[in-house]
């Protein structure tokens, strides 16, 4: 399921900042350098924390994901396409009025998410509160599906209860810790 999970965010991440428009924001002035780009030597990020399926695996082929390594990812010019997200969104009773998040149904999913994965609680916990029913940055041009998943997937990773051992993954974990201050929430 990580397999899906991390392209989401990869995807998101990678439409966010290639997509047309105003450039992005440059990084703010006391921005570490260390922290304006991913640290080096760290092979399969997506490996690094085993986080539990938000939806199951038949949801994201129908909806049209690709697992990570079935096809390399395809470069995309202009805003990201929302439908995908949306199809997700859609099963699971999360958006109302065809494209607006329903933040009840999207807290209850989340609370439901926690109970069967107890020791990512505190990490859901923290991307509820950062996400759900929040304005979520990002270029108008991006949707609020786009916007939820990824904060929500990118929260999940960053507050990970369950970081793989490797020098790698560890590697990685010390970055997060040093610049995600030096982002905003």
């Amino acid at each position: 399921m990580v397999g899906f999970v991390i392209p989401i965010v990869l995807a998101a991440a990678f439409q966010v900042i290639s997509c047309q428009g105003p450039p992005p924001p440059p990084f703010p002035p006391n921005m570490p350098e260390q922290c304006r780009r991913p640290p080096e030597g760290v092979e399969k990020p997506h490996e690094c924390c085993k986080i539990p399926p938000l939806f199951a695996d038949t949801d994201f082929e129908e909806c049209g994901f690709k697992k990570l390594g079935d096809e390399p990812p395809q470069r995309h010019r202009g805003p990201p396409d929302c439908s995908k997200q949306l199809c997700m969104l859609k099963k699971y009773e999360l958006v109302k009025d065809d494209d607006v998040i329903d933040t009840d149904a999207a807290a209850a999913f989340a609370d439901k998410w926690s109970e069967a994965n107890p020791d990512f609680k505190p990490a859901m916990d923290k991307a509820k509160e950062r996400c759900i029913g929040k304005e979520l940055p990002g270029p108008p041009q991006i949707c609020e599906a786009n916007k939820i998943v990824f904060c929500i997937s990118s929260t999940l990773f960053s507050e990970c209860p369950k970081w793989e051992e490797s020098d790698g993954c560890q590697k990685l974990k010390a970055h997060i810790e040093e610049c995600s201050p030096h982002f905003p929430k």
